[in-house]
Order: structure tokens, then sequence, then C-alpha cells
């Protein structure tokens, strides 16, 4: 599981993330076939959700084995602030669900009109 700080991301622009998994047995990478991945992101003050994206919205698809790619497009990222905000994944997979990032999103003022 990743936790820490994710690269920022800018409230002008599509906000893009490719993240992998590998199988901790077998260092292959872990097949996703199937698996739902969820991927939220909260305002630290309130504790609502701002945004989230996932296999279910079509925000988030997976693009090779053991790799997705989640695109939140620059008209969701607008309704952001410049802050700091709190981010969490799940997939769930085979009757699992596994959390891989709980950490914090840095969202800045994209400054453009």
């Amino acid at each position: 599981m990743f936790i820490g700080t994710l690269d920022p991301a800018s409230t002008r622009a599509d906000w893009n993330l490719v993240v992998s998994f590998v199988d901790d047995e077998t260092q292959e990478p872990l097949d996703l076939t199937g698996a739902s991945i969820l991927v939220e992101v909260r305002d630290r003050l309130s504790g609502a959700s701002v945004l989230s994206a996932g296999t279910v919205n079509g925000k988030v698809s997976i693009v090779d084995t053991g790799t997705f790619h989640l695109s939140i497009g620059a008209h969701d990222m607008r309704a952001l602030r410049a802050d700091m905000y709190e981010v969490g994944g799940i997939y769930s997979l085979n009757g699992a669900t596994r959390q891989f990032v709980i950490g914090l999103l840095p969202v800045i003022d994209g400054i453009v009109s």
C-alpha cells in the first residue's frame, strides 16, 4: 500500500494517474480481470467526498495486466479550490477488498481562466 503525498494536480488541467500492481508472492503483474477499483478524494475540513473515480463510473480503466489509468477531467478539477485533500483507493478482486493508497493530494490553482 502507498502511504504518502501524491504529485500535485492543477485546478485547470486533467488529473491522470497510472497505477501498477504486482503480486506479492510471484512479483508478476497482478491480473486485474474483473476487478472493481474506486478512488475518492475528500475535503480535509468537511470530510465530504469531492471526487470519485472508479471502474463503475468509467473514470478508472484497466489498461494492461496489473495497470490501471485514472482520469479526472479539467471540468471536474475546476470545482476544487487550491488546497490539500485526502485520497484513498481500494480494489475488490476475487471476493477480497484491499486498500492500495491512503494519502494526500495537493491541488494547486491553475491560474488561467
